[in-house]
C-alpha cells in the first residue's frame, strides 16, 4: 500500500473557516470518488501553539493499493473532476508518495 500526501497551501482571499468548509463539503466527495481510492483523510492546520506555524493551511492523505492503482485512479474522469476542482479553494499543492510504516496506530476517533 502507498499514500499520496498533499500539503496544501489556501487560495488568496478565502477565509479559513471557507477554505475547511469548501474543502470538507465539496471538493472531499469529489476525490473520495477516486476510482481504487482505499482510504482517504483530510488534517486542516490549526493553531500551532508553542510550534512554528507551517507553510501551509492543511493535508490530505489518500491511500492506493500500489502505484499503479494511485496512477490509474488520479488519471481517471473522476481523479480529472477532483483535481480540477482544487483550484476553487487551494493556491498550491505539494505532492508527496509515501510507504507508510506505522509505529504506533492511530487511536479511534468516535464520531
Amino acid at each position: 500500500m502507498i499514500k499520496l500526501v498533499a500539503l496544501v497551501t489556501r487560495k488568496p482571499g478565502l477565509s479559513p473557516e471557507a477554505f475547511r468548509d469548501y474543502w470538507l463539503k465539496t471538493h472531499a466527495p469529489l476525490a473520495a470518488a477516486i476510482p481504487g481510492l482505499r482510504g482517504y483523510r483530510i488534517n486542516i492546520a490549526g493553531d500551532p501553539g508553542e510550534q512554528p506555524p507551517a507553510p501551509y493551511d492543511g493535508s490530505a492523505e489518500l491511500w492506493f493499493d500500489d502505484l499503479a492503482a494511485m496512477t490509474a485512479g488520479l488519471g481517471s474522469p473522476q481523479g480529472g473532476v477532483a483535481g480540477e476542482d482544487t483550484a476553487h479553494f487551494a493556491a498550491s499543492i505539494e505532492f508527496l508518495v509515501t510507504e507508510e510504516h506505522v509505529i504506533l496506530p492511530s487511536p479511534e476517533v468516535s464520531a
